[in-house]
């Protein structure tokens, strides 16, 4: 590539006219009308040693965007906005790559289309999962993106051509397509440009895609609404439906019967956790046990979709000022519920939401449902029929995403003014407890906050801290490997975390700062509130790895919240949740979702609602069986509409979350089972009745963590491939048992065999694979296809939870020539690694030697260690397809918990 000119054109044949274009915060924003909004995010840039770096993005109200990078010597991209043009330049002293992504909504599969090409042919995008996820992988000077449902389409125009990747994200669990343009860097060269240019038609007559109710206008399913008529008689089936159910007595706010005086229990007047047979229990303001079986989001929210710019695409749309005009959000005209507008239409009146909520809880009752989840609003009627609620707390600006910086005097004051307003409601029986946030950033605290000027109370606050434990700059500067002229130049500087010290600086900031966080929280809202729970954070499972965190919330909090979605339960990961935090455990976001009526399935895809409804029960008793869990919310009450909720306009979510469809119609097949769970509660939560137990076809089964001995090398060992000589122990085998992430296992699997002696650990590996030895990428990212990936261990072998910092994460290569090994976790790479591959019948053999200084282990006979290995499998497209861990799961990069042991032996 010419490094004096990059040239892309991008055309946009969707609105009249021209297209909106704009710098957002994570990338050139492309107002599509009708096709919706897409980002071209900015772009990560990968220097030779294979570390990617993500931008850093500064916004000017002069329409400029200035792009950094937190690494010595990386570009610096500067983005101005001028018309419907983004023009750029840039300078740098390193080379490297940048990697641009767009993301394409999964609506697109079975309806849209893309080429590559001036003139390239149109292909479809896949509507089920592709055997293999990779889509395109080529050099190209064109992109085209075809909307079926709106006839719209988007082209990018490249000059020269460059490197193009798109592929289906659903093979790694995430419902899009991603698009990826990678452009060289070259270093040492004063400016390079680039230029971006929007342009923008309408076609004349748009495809309708949404039918008067809200349903796929192209796909028939059982129970599709096709008249008014239909709506108005299911007022006398739902009567009938709902008089055939009968749940099991309770007692006040859905209580077990009698519990109070079972187990001893005291009637305060408001929920309370505490104990009963020996387990942690939510107790009513009666005294009655409770488990709460709570629905998130019982209020108008998510059906709401954002109509505006896209008018034609819907079949009908009523004016605003209208019989439907309660089926639009607030005075918002641009946000319509179709499921509202049903609901007038079966009603014959008007949406009120005291009135809906009151008949919602009849439902959910006669369900067996028996409170509010998150993200549900307020209502007197709550008070009325004893329906437990849990509301949020107000959240202060942010400091990274919405945590906000506790040593800020400025937070702490408007923290304690917002708070105040809590005292209303202080004696509110109806209110289980408030949650104080949903799924915050906690990793990036000990990532972002050394990058940070002395601007930041939370900067002043680590100088401060390392000052206090350093007291010279000289030791400083020795532990963190940096040449600072002293403390008070810190506040200014951002400083890179490469040594042990470093790492583990920021890991004793970190838990300070979360302790400072949660207890700011936790102690001004029991100034204004001391009746209620205080019900915790609602953890994402990724940052509950982040031990400090978890252990200050549960810490200042009554309950540990915790959004775990996933396909099953694993008691080893909730039992070390449960101890460190401390607290009990309220699983407050989940669910499973199909796409049989057009809808992208869910967050866990199931294939039919009877599946849905075994997986809900499944999950649920498992769940309760469980001393520590007192509770969960299932996510959500209605399903999200076809077009995508509101506030994120164009591609927003559109998934089978509800216990209901666009139509007020139950999902009676997953209700059925989910009720049978629900009205028998109290006795799987007090051992009368075994769990229902389901497990998913394909669904890995839990494994006893595995251990091997590793035997001293013979005589004459040496690195060539080939496997003699060699100790005569038998291999260790990796196969179809050990599958942790792909759609099976594709005739994948591998022998190996392991020595040491004192200057290396030795791994030959045999490899079943019919397309063998095939892996072009470099550093940090050889996992993406064919690898060997080692975790070693050399401390604390009895812990479990997140990488200590000796932890080593190895990845050996298995492509030729050129192979490789790149270790993750390590400031420097190690000098004297080497692999050699060498392919064969079945596959190839993989043959590497790894120092032990690298490793972090002085070796000797009788040393045991933390140790697992890991087989990666790709065909060299843009994503690995299947990963297999001999004793571990797909988590351990980040978790230790599975990591099986090695023992050196003579």
């Amino acid at each position: 590539m010419k490094y004096g000119l990059w040239l892309l054109a991008a055309c946009l044949l969707c609105t009249a006219a021209s297209a909106s274009v704009k710098l957002a915060p994570e990338g050139i924003e492309i107002d599509g009308g009708a096709m919706g909004k897409l980002t071209f995010l900015y772009p990560k840039f990968t220097p030779p040693d294979g570390k990617s770096v993500s931008p850093e993005v500064k916004l000017s109200g002069d329409g400029r965007a200035e792009i950094t990078y937190l690494a010595e010597g990386t570009p610096v991209l500067v983005l101005a906005r001028e018309g419907d043009a983004v023009t750029g330049t840039m300078a740098t002293k390193s080379a490297g790559k940048f990697r641009w992504e767009m993301r394409i909504p999964i609506t697109f599969a079975g309806t849209g289309f893309f080429a590559f090409g001036e003139n390239g042919g149109k292909k479809p995008f896949p509507k089920t999962l592709p055997e293999k996820p990779h889509l395109a992988q080529l050099n190209s000077n064109a992109f085209s993106l075809f909307d079926g449902n709106s006839d719209c389409s988007i082209s990018i125009r490249i000059d020269p051509g460059a490197y193009w990747q798109l592929q289906d994200n659903r093979a790694w669990k995430w419902k899009i397509f991603e698009l990826s343009l990678l452009q060289d860097v070259y270093a040492d060269r004063r400016e390079q440009k680039l230029s971006f240019q929007f342009g923008a038609e309408q076609p004349k007559v748009a495809k309708v895609r949404v039918d008067r109710f809200g349903q796929p206008a192209e796909l028939d399913f059982p129970g599709k609404i096709r008249s008014e008529q239909e709506l108005k008689d299911d007022v006398a089936a739902d009567r009938a439906y709902y008089d055939s159910l009968t749940p099991p007595a309770l007692s006040p706010w859905g209580g077990m019967p009698g519990s109070r005086e079972k187990f001893g229990l005291e009637a305060t007047g408001f929920f309370r956790t505490g104990k009963a047979a020996g387990r942690d229990v939510l107790v009513t303001p009666e005294g009655d046990v409770f488990f709460q079986l709570g629905v998130c989001t019982i209020t108008p929210c998510d059906d709401y979709t954002y109509i505006k710019g896209r008018e034609q695409i819907y079949a009908w749309l009523p004016k605003y000022e209208s019989e439907y005009k309660s089926a639009f959000r607030g005075h918002w005209a641009t946000d319509f519920s179709f499921y509202l507008a049903n609901r007038i239409r079966k009603t014959g009146k008007p949406f009120e939401l005291e009135e809906w909520k009151s008949e919602q809880i009849d439902r959910l009752h006669k369900w067996g449902f028996n409170s509010d989840g998150a993200f549900t609003s307020r209502a007197e009627v709550n008070r009325k029929k004893k329906f437990g609620r849990v509301p949020g707390l107000y959240k202060p600006k942010g400091l990274i995403g919405d945590l906000c910086d506790p040593f800020d005097p400025a937070i702490r004051e408007d923290m304690d003014r917002n708070f105040s307003k809590l005292a209303a409601d202080k004696d509110d029986p109806t209110v289980i407890g408030y949650f104080i946030a949903n799924e915050q950033p906690y990793p990036d605290v000990a990532r972002l906050v050394p990058g940070f000027d002395g601007k930041v109370a939370a900067k002043r606050e680590l100088v401060g801290m390392l000052e206090k434990k350093y007291g010279s700059i000289d030791r400083f500067n020795a532990a963190w490997g940096l040449d600072a002229a002293g403390f008070d130049v810190l506040n200014d500087l951002p400083l890179p975390v490469r040594t042990r010290e470093a790492w583990a600086d920021m890991e004793a900031y970190a838990a300070h700062f979360f302790d400072a966080y949660f207890k700011l929280v936790g102690e001004t809202f029991r100034k204004y509130d001391p009746n209620h729970l205080l019900l915790g954070a609602r953890f994402l499972v990724a940052n509950a790895n982040v031990e400090s965190a978890v252990a200050a919330c549960g810490k200042y909090c009554d309950v540990f919240s915790y959004n775990y979605y996933s396909r099953t339960i694993d008691p080893a990961l909730l039992d070390r949740i449960h101890r460190l935090a401390g607290k009990p455990l309220l699983l407050s976001e989940w669910s499973f979702g199909t796409a049989e009526q057009g809808l992208a399935g869910g967050v866990v895809d199931v294939r039919n609602q009877v599946e849905r409804g075994n997986a809900y029960r499944s999950y649920v008793e498992e769940a309760a069986s469980l001393p520590y869990v007192i509770g969960s919310q299932w996510f959500s009450y209605v399903d999200q509409a076809l077009t995508g909720r509101f506030f994120q306009h164009y591609n927003g979510e559109c998934m089978n979350i509800g216990l209901v469809n666009v139509a007020d119609r139950p999902f009676k097949e997953f209700l059925a089972e989910a009720m049978k769970t629900n009205y028998r509660i109290y006795d799987v939560m007090f051992g009368k009745v075994k769990p229902f137990v389901w497990r998913p076809e394909g669904a890995v089964g839990e494994r006893a963590a595995k251990s091997v001995q590793i035997p001293h090398a013979v005589s004459g060992h040496k690195v060539d491939g080939v496997r003699e000589p060699w100790p005569g122990r038998p291999s260790e085998r990796i196969d179809g048992s050990c599958l942790v992430s792909g759609a099976d296992d594709g005739g994948v699997g591998a022998d190996f065999w392991l020595c040491w002696d004192r200057e290396n650990l030795y791994l030959f590996a045999e490899v079943r694979d019919s397309t063998p030895a095939r892996n072009s990428r470099k550093g940090k990212d050889l996992w993406q296809s064919d690898c060997i990936e080692l975790f070693v261990g050399s401390e604390e072998l009895g812990k479990g939870g997140p990488l200590l910092f000796s932890d080593r994460q190895v990845l050996i290569s298995a492509g030729r020539p050129e192979g490789g090994i790149w270790i993750v976790n390590r400031p420097e790479q190690p000098a004297g690694a080497r692999v050699v591959v060498t392919p064969n019948a079945n596959g190839y053999a993989l043959e590497a030697a790894i120092p032990w200084n690298a490793l972090g282990i002085t070796p000797e006979s009788g040393r045991k260690f933390r140790f697992d290995i890991g087989l990666d499998d790709g065909d060299d497209g843009p994503r690995r397809l299947r990963q297999f861990m001999w004793s571990g799961k797909a988590g351990n990069s980040a978790e230790r918990t599975a990591w099986g042991s090695a023992t050196l032996v003579d």
